[in-house]
């Protein structure tokens, strides 16, 4: 497993799987820090990135691992549908479309990455990869907002900023 804790953006604003919403999706998953913490909280995850070498795939057989390059132009997940999208320090925004079709209606995305501003505070520095100010609202404002923060992260003291982050919990609409 992997040694590092889930963000506390997860943790904090992650739903409860129930029996007919339980598919989640880890995008961009690194060592797979949350997607071991979400299947531990019992859903049924597949972890995606591009280099899963130093990630430890055999500590949970229940998780679907899938090693693609996102940044293709080629949607690796077909029209897979998911309850919950997790996204974490990771922006590219070829896939915002991608994602919007991914989470099944009503179901969820928590979205939490480094937005203008991180610069000063360390990587990544490039605004290729650092959010404008409300993007994430912005691109998912037609769903239901139900948490959403923008600005400094403090280390656990709540003295240091640590980064510059903006973070959305949002749900896409029930079909009618």
């Amino acid at each position: 497993m992997s040694s590092q804790l889930p963000s506390n953006w997860i943790t904090q604003h992650c739903p409860a799987p129930t029996p007919s919403r339980n598919c989640a999706l880890d995008l961009a998953c690194g060592k797979g820090r949350h997607s071991f913490w979400l299947a531990d909280q019992g859903w049924k995850v597949t972890a995606i990135d591009r280099d899963l070498s130093q990630t430890d795939t055999n500590a949970n057989p229940t998780i679907d691992w899938q090693e693609a390059d996102l940044e293709t132009g080629q949607w690796p997940l077909g029209d897979q549908k998911f309850d919950l999208i997790v996204v974490v320090n990771y922006l590219h925004r070829p896939l915002f479309p991608n994602l919007r079709d991914a989470v099944r209606a009503g179901g969820t995305l928590i979205y939490e990455t480094f937005m203008l501003g991180n610069e000063a505070f360390g990587r990544p520095r490039s605004p290729d990869f650092l959010l404008r100010q409300d993007e994430l609202m912005e691109t998912f404002g037609d769903w239901n907002m139900i948490a959403r923060h923008q600005g400094p992260i403090r280390a656990n003291d709540g003295d240091e900023i640590t980064a510059i982050k903006q973070s959305i919990v949002a749900q896409k609409p029930s079909q009618n």
